[in-house]
């Protein structure tokens, strides 16, 4: 007797996921619609009736991953029972144990794409665009308790570019290293 088929919105749920992980481990450009629905054991053809193109799949990838990460902000950003430099240190402390998990060879999935989407779509540009402006928000309104509205500002799209120039140097050097300096630096910061 054959398996049941699995159904349309777990097998989308599937390929997300899959392709979150894919393009985590081998990047935007190296992975192929073929090869994220093998992985997912999902048809292909199940591929190209939920998602119209790599393009759009990579939004929904996206949307999926930053969906994980608003979790995290939410448990560290928001917690207003913890002094701001707390949150934003504990912030950092959340993503650095799923680093670790992954032996330091995958960092964000925000700056890979956009390391490559660029050359490649306007679309998916203008969405990382989108979710870099919302997450350094999310960092500002925590760095004003700290600082006065328009050095939080500045300050928290600095800081939001240093973590993802650390997370890129850390998968390069397959090491924690990067990351112990850049938490060094951010209590330096904002203790001073």
């Amino acid at each position: 007797m054959a398996p049941a088929p699995t159904p349309a919105s777990t097998q989308r749920d599937l390929l997300v996921a899959t392709g979150a992980r894919i393009f985590h481990e081998r990047g935007y450009t190296a992975t192929g619609v073929r090869q994220v629905a093998a992985a997912a054991d999902v048809p292909l053809g199940s591929f190209t009736n939920h998602f119209r193109s790599k393009e759009r799949f990579a939004l929904v990838v996206l949307e999926h991953y930053v969906g994980r990460l608003k979790q995290v902000m939410r448990a560290t950003l928001d917690d207003t029972s913890h002094p701001p430099a707390r949150r934003i240190e504990a912030y950092f402390e959340a993503i650095e144990h799923a680093l670790e998990e992954h032996d330091w060879g995958v960092g964000c999935l925000i700056p890979d794409l956009a390391t490559e989407a660029p050359a490649h779509s306007e679309l998916l540009r203008d969405a990382l665009a989108h979710v870099l402006e919302r997450q350094t928000s999310a960092f500002a309104a925590v760095l004003r308790d700290l600082a006065a509205s328009d050095v939080a500002d500045d300050l928290a799209a600095v800081l939001l570019a240093a973590w993802h120039g650390t997370l890129l140097r850390m998968k390069v050097e397959r090491s924690s290293a990067p990351v112990a300096r850049f938490k060094r630096t951010l209590r330096r910061l904002l203790s001073g």
